[in-house]
């Protein structure tokens, strides 16, 4: 599997505490004894793509805008959001490997470009319930992948967490953004109101981490983006991160483990409840152990930057007349 083609495709069954990766094998950090580098594989990377820079939008107001006027409605059945995004990511490593050899491997970004059509079909006191089609392109060191195109479901919370996932879902790059959706996703429902601070989840777990990570939110401000009100979140946290570690050859040299340091900023349109854009900086420090001997060391660092078109920011739902039929939700995995 190439690099470039690897970043569009996706694990079939990911549990609520897995890193949104293709599978356990893409998910592991790899030595390669010969030559001093070390690679997270790009294939899982690629698919964490879900976030973007505020700064990409495009702003046409002043920093402080009155909330009057915006009335939030619920999501109901029938609702169709019809999106193109554009985003980028990228992953830098400096570690020590069991070699005793220094590893640096600087960022090289992943551009994706993609289209969702998210309806949904049903409303429930587990959460909305999305059926969701699209396609993905991904370029990498100015090679781009085939469209990759797919379909599947989306269960969402009320408090925002994308728990259940059926089919094809089109990679990260479509997930994250999805809990804003979520009635309760920001501040526990109640009006935004710059200042106001909380504790809550981030949707998934990103690569490597094996839960979600635990974030203190705060709305720092409001503006417009292409006549459309937005308000600014920010959030620190962390989530702990384990990583298998092999040779080139397939050897397994023991774990990566230690904690990782996320910092969010999100561009949110409270009158759609919706992520208009979101930029995520991950540091991971980490340390390399085998049959509980410290063999490593590994300092990791993501970035993951995604963002509405222009033409997509000031669009608003649709109803559709597609046949419901949402499939029955599975019982969440534990978290």
């Amino acid at each position: 599997m190439s690099r470039v083609n690897g970043s569009c495709q996706e694990s079939k069954r990911r549990t609520q505490t897995q890193s949104v990766v293709p599978s356990s094998r893409d998910r592991r950090v790899r030595l390669w004894p010969g030559v001093a580098g070390l690679w997270l594989a790009t294939t899982a990377i690629g698919v964490v793509a879900l976030v973007s820079s505020p700064a990409k939008g495009v702003a046409d107001g002043g920093s402080s805008l009155p909330f009057a006027g915006v009335s939030p409605r619920p999501h109901v059945v029938g609702d169709v959001y019809d999106y193109s995004l554009h985003g980028t990511l990228s992953q830098a490593i400096v570690a020590k490997d069991p070699f005793g050899r220094t590893v640096h491997q600087p960022a090289t970004p992943t551009d994706l470009l993609g289209r969702e059509r998210i309806a949904v079909k049903s409303v429930a006191a587990g959460g909305l319930s999305l059926h969701r089609s699209g396609s993905i392109v991904a370029t990498f060191k100015g090679r781009s992948s085939p469209s990759q195109r797919g379909t599947g479901w989306t269960l969402v919370t009320p408090q925002g967490d994308v728990r259940d996932r059926k089919g094809s879902t089109l990679g990260g790059l479509f997930l994250l953004p999805l809990a804003f959706l979520a009635d309760r996703a920001v501040d526990d429902g109640l009006t935004p109101t710059i200042g106001s601070t909380w504790t809550a989840k981030l949707g998934m777990a990103l690569f490597g981490m094996t839960a979600q990570p635990r974030l203190r939110f705060q709305i720092t401000g409001n503006r417009k983006v292409l006549g459309v009100l937005v308000y600014t979140l920010t959030a620190t946290g962390t989530a702990p991160v384990k990583e298998p570690v092999v040779t080139n050859d397939g050897i397994a040299l023991g774990d990566a483990v230690g904690t990782s340091h996320v910092t969010l900023r999100c561009d949110y349109d409270p009158a759609a409840r919706r992520a208009v854009s979101m930029d995520i900086a991950v540091v991971s420090q980490l340390n390399i152990s085998a049959h509980g001997k410290h063999t490593g060391t590994l300092t990791e660092r993501q970035h993951y930057l995604v963002a509405l078109d222009a033409g997509s920011i000031g669009a608003t739902s649709s109803k559709s007349n597609d046949p419901p039929a949402a499939p029955a939700a599975t019982s969440p995995p534990g978290l």
